[in-house]
């Protein structure tokens, strides 16, 4: 299975990234270096979980 994450659907509209991974800890991990280098956000737990509840199984 893979996971994926877009900022377009946690409001980040004017961000296409398309985040993908096989394992929901590989996908935070890349998600928290995007918004890190990307968008110069840190993640905290509110984030990671909220980013979590717009997750797609493919």
């Amino acid at each position: 299975m893979t996971f994926e994450f877009r900022c377009e659907h946690v409001g980040v509209t004017d961000c296409k990234s398309a985040t993908t991974a096989e394992t929901t800890d590989d996908l935070i991990a890349k998600v928290a270096e995007h918004a890190l280098a990307e968008h110069g956000v840190e993640l905290n737990d509110t984030l990671i979980n909220y980013a979590l509840s717009t997750v797609i199984e493919k």
